[in-house]
């Protein structure tokens, strides 16, 4: 057994550090451990085993908590890629792929590393240790007891002392394994589904996979079909394929509120073989989900980026759902992006990667032109069903102006809403803002209430949502309104009747609101169609567990006559009565201070369009804009993708913005505004030394700028860009000082392939 090892610990550095392994203690790469750091212990991750250490008197490891390793060799390699990819510490990319730590149920057991000196020793006891002497011949039969059920039997702590300190016995902290439950949710699995039949262009697409798959090789898909196509089919039968072939699969899903949906129909199809894992379930859950993928009970891992890093045994196929959405980026360390991390782990382990997107991404795009992926095209929707039917309605124009004047819905909106009440049909209605109005302001001299902690306006709400807490309050339950809220901080306050500003007259500085959050669109609702059952969906009404298998639960028995809500109900529901789609605001989403804003927006109204008309029943979509002509909606009511591609990709090529060039962002933070403005300076001049010093040509380092978001949670953010046509040479420019440069009084965040510019 090697005398070292070396622990990747969870802190921002690109190193490992040496340890000694205690005689006995059977540890192993892959296994976490318990370490002396400092005056405190830290949790790591053991990657390595050594007969000699870097270090002259490396301390010894505190505790074994795995009594096998928990992360695979080939989990190890992938993990370290990522870390040096996205600048991080392994040991921050590392906890992902471990199982949470039952805390609540480790054990600390006692190991005999030395059965015959421990028998020995026991049996050379005085007549007065009698209970000692039992235990530790009792301990030197069996090798491994838990410590608790040897001291009941009467194990003395010097007796117990003294066998670790000759080497004769060591302890361990071990988890208790999971219970080996299920993981799919309950009541989730209704065995039995039927098979659909396959379009055309379903079985082209299918068979290509099934193809890469038999052939054994890694190959990556880029499956591009329109909303309603049947990309899942596609999905369900490659699963099928890959598992009759003896493997794994892991399949990506963006959201945790598309999970539900989802494994439902994964369940179904591959029952009592599908864990699922998301950040919502508990730790005893996700432990399940883990022990039964490990184990190969489970053969199929279904969950948002994080469960990329499941141990799937013999991976043959990795699905990326709606590769294009920001989701999959990690906005916090590790910033991973999970689409492009599962193609490398695909690659790495020879297996098939298929993306799939009604909208996707032009990172994705170009790597099918260049001959990265295998477009697989689905123009059609399965049926012969017709693609929703779009209407612009100008906000500039009489129907508009008429709109304003009494509400926020125009006049032929609400029109087509009454007609789908009346033939008993089901309406969305879109508005990606939250609250009751994004804006309370002052009737005298304009100044908007802002966050004290951050640089935006606080939101007016008819009542405190869950989890936010005012003056003298504990985060708690939602709290009777009106609330000012920060979407950022959770900063929460009674909104005004004056304005606060000094020198503004009482009397005369009344506050009011503007603009229109989905409370108030859903109170407009309420007052045009009394008699209608309304149901709203955002972050603040869908706290509780379940509630979004509770909406479409409601949705498909009719109990929901008008579905109002954000970005949550745009993407992956599947509601056969829903026929009509209104879009309250097209245009909010292009005035972004970003060059993604009109892909995103693209993306955004095709995703929510394609709600309406998957039954029988065709679809219509409603669209509320001041620019009606503008390319990305008019792109997007023909769902034409490679229009929208061409028209927006030379602009991109021009100014070498991705998917042309490659982008990392250097964030400064203080809580002082001129530190952080001086040592982003001082970053800046370090990058332009490095890239002279370094010859490196091709790459520019813009700024520093303030971020558009300058103060988040009392942190002020000054921002670098650093632009380059090529990914190594980024790399080695900020390799070093990714990690060497520590600014005074703040904090340095890396963020290689940023998909948030705020």
């Amino acid at each position: 057994m090697p005398d070292f090892c070396k622990v990747a610990l969870p802190l921002p550095l690109p190193k490992t550090f040496d340890y000694r392994v205690p005689a006995g203690m059977p540890a192993a790469p892959g296994c976490r451990v318990k370490v002396p750091w400092g005056r405190r212990s830290l949790t790591g991750v053991v990657t390595e085993l050594s007969d000699r250490s870097e270090v002259e008197e490396p301390r010894p490891l505190e505790a074994l908590l795995d009594p096998r390793p928990v992360v695979p060799a080939a989990m190890l390699e992938f993990t370290r890629w990522v870390a040096q990819y996205y600048l991080a510490g392994w040991g921050e990319v590392l906890p992902l792929a471990c199982p949470p730590l039952w805390k609540g149920r480790a054990e600390t057991w006692a190991r005999a590393a030395d059965a015959e000196a421990l028998r020995a020793f026991a049996l050379g006891l005085p007549a007065r240790q009698e209970k000692s002497r039992g235990a530790l011949l009792r301990l030197a039969g069996s090798g491994s007891l838990p410590l608790a059920e040897l001291k009941s039997l009467g194990l003395s702590a010097p007796a117990w002392r003294r066998v670790q300190e000759l080497g004769w016995a060591s302890r361990q902290e071990r988890a208790a394994p999971p219970p080996e439950t299920e993981a799919e949710a309950s009541g989730a699995v209704e065995l039995g589904e039927a098979r659909p039949d396959l379009t055309p262009a379903q079985a082209g697409a299918l068979e290509e996979v099934r193809g890469a798959l038999k052939a054994g090789d890694a190959a990556a898909f880029l499956l591009h079909g329109v909303t309603g196509s049947g990309k899942t089919e596609v999905y369900l039968r490659a699963l099928e394929e890959a598992l009759d072939l003896g493997g794994g699969a892991i399949v990506l899903v963006p959201e945790i509120s598309l999970t539900p949906q989802t494994l439902g129909r994964f369940s179904r199809r591959f029952p009592g073989r599908v864990a699922v894992l998301h950040s919502g379930l508990s730790a005893r859950e996700r432990a399940a989900s883990f022990s039964a993928l490990a184990s190969g009970r489970a053969r199929v891992a279904l969950g948002p980026r994080s469960a990329l890093f499941t141990p799937v045994r013999n991976l043959k196929l990795l699905v990326v759902d709606e590769e294009s959405e920001p989701s999959y980026k990690q906005e916090s360390a590790p910033r991973y992006h999970a689409r492009d991390a599962a193609l490398v782990r695909a690659r790495r382990e020879g297996a098939v990667a298929l993306l799939g997107s009604a909208t996707p991404s032009f990172e994705s795009f170009q790597n099918c032109r260049l001959g990265k992926l295998k477009l697989l095209r689905m123009p059609d929707r399965v049926a012969g069903r017709a693609l929703p039917r779009f209407h612009f309605i100008d906000l500039a124009g009489p129907a508009g102006e008429e709109g304003s004047q009494a509400g926020f819905l125009s006049r032929p909106l609400k029109e087509a809403v009454s007609a789908r009440l009346e033939a008993g049909e089901q309406s969305l209605l879109f508005l990606n803002r939250r609250g009751f109005a994004p804006v309370l302001s002052c009737a005298r001299c304009g100044q908007a209430l802002q966050c004290p902690h951050c640089s935006i306006s606080l939101t007016y709400h008819l009542q405190k949502p869950f989890g936010f807490s005012g003056p003298g309050e504990s985060p708690g339950g939602a709290g009777q309104g009106p609330w000012m809220l920060c979407h950022l901080c959770g900063h929460a306050r009674r909104p005004p009747r004056f304005c606060p500003e000094p020198g503004c007259a009482p009397s005369k500085g009344l506050m009011r609101v503007s603009g229109a959050g989905t409370q108030r669109l859903e109170e407009e609702l309420r007052r045009l169609f009394p008699s209608a059952r309304l149901l709203r969906v955002d972050r603040d009404t869908a706290g509780e567990k379940a509630f979004h298998e509770k909406v479409g639960r409601m949705m498909r028995s009719g109990e929901v006559d008008i579905l109002v809500g954000t970005q949550m109900i745009a993407k992956g529901l599947d509601f056969p009565n829903l026929t009509l789609v209104g879009v309250v605001n097209a245009d909010a989403g292009l005035q972004f201070p970003d060059f993604r804003a009109a892909e995103r927006s693209f993306q955004l109204l095709v995703q929510v369009a394609g709600r309406g008309g998957r039954g029988e029943k065709p679809g219509e979509v409603w669209v509320q804009s001041r620019m009606p002509q503008h390319p990305c909606l008019q792109a997007a009511s023909r769902q034409d993708f490679e229009e929208f591609f061409r028209a927006e990709v030379a602009e991109r090529r021009d100014l070498g913005y991705p998917p042309f060039g490659r982008l990392a962002a250097l964030i400064l933070r203080s809580r002082d505004k001129d530190k952080a403005l001086d040592q982003a300076l001082r970053l800046a001049r370090l990058l332009e030394s490095a890239r002279a010093r370094l010859g490196l040509k091709g790459i520019s380092v813009l700024g520093p700028a303030p971020s558009p978001l300058v103060r988040v949670q009392g942190w002020w953010r000054y921002r670098l860009l650093v632009k380059s046509g090529d990914s190594g040479a980024l790399h080695r420019l900020l390799d070093p000082l990714a990690f060497e440069f520590k600014p005074s009084g703040g904090y340095l965040a890396v963020d290689v392939d940023p998909i948030s510019f705020l």
